[in-house]
């Protein structure tokens, strides 16, 4: 019998894919835990602490910093927001496995900092089917839809650089999400595979 390795899972893909739609049925039917990120700046009314993000202050989040608590941070629009070490040690000293929710350019920067993490890419049937998504989610105007659809090109880019891709069809949540689940398995049960860890 192979034995099982916790797996970090960092999922990411252009805006519209789905990303927090496979999480969130991910999540209800393995448990699996999400690295919550940490942030200075306040949370909105909908936002639940602990959940959404971990809200700290300012000052709190510069001692982390400078006490080398953060595997990632990065000073956005004057606020701070990283990810703590433990959001991801932390399940991997107790065998569990974590995912890591990310665009493009946060995978890059994970593949610098996470040894034998497993990286997947989420994609949508095609690109007029990620385009027709971020048009129905009207949440950006011509110019913000524009900018997306432009960057799309250098994000497909990076799918060779994966260990896996995924197609989130229409109305296929379900499907997508058990391919997640069997890569997790797969992957758990790798003895190819040592175990994950992040870079001092």
């Amino acid at each position: 019998m192979n034995q099982r390795k916790p797996v970090v899972l960092v999922l990411h893909g252009p805006s519209g894919v789905g990303k927090d739609s496979v999480i969130d049925r991910l999540r209800a039917r393995t448990g699996i835990l999400r690295a919550t990120s940490t942030t200075s700046r306040a949370p909105r009314d909908y936002e639940t602490d602990g959940v959404h993000y971990h809200f700290v202050s300012k000052e709190a989040f510069e001692r982390g910093i400078a006490n080398g608590d953060f595997a990632e941070y990065a000073l956005v629009y004057d606020q701070w927001k990283g990810l703590s070490r433990d959001e991801i040690e932390g399940p991997i000293s107790r065998g569990e496995d974590v995912i890591i929710r990310t665009d493009v350019q946060g995978a890059r920067t994970w593949r610098n900092l996470l040894d034998h993490a497993v990286f997947v890419f989420l994609m949508a049937e095609d690109r007029e089917a990620l385009r027709q998504r971020l048009i129905d989610r009207g949440t950006e105007d011509d110019e913000d839809l524009q900018a997306r659809l432009d960057e799309l090109e250098s994000e497909l880019a990076d799918i060779p650089n994966n260990d896996h891709t995924v197609i989130n069809r229409h109305g296929g949540l379900d499907e997508a999400v058990a391919e997640i689940e069997a890569i997790i398995e797969q992957e758990r049960c790798n003895p190819q595979r040592p175990a994950p860890r992040l870079r001092h």
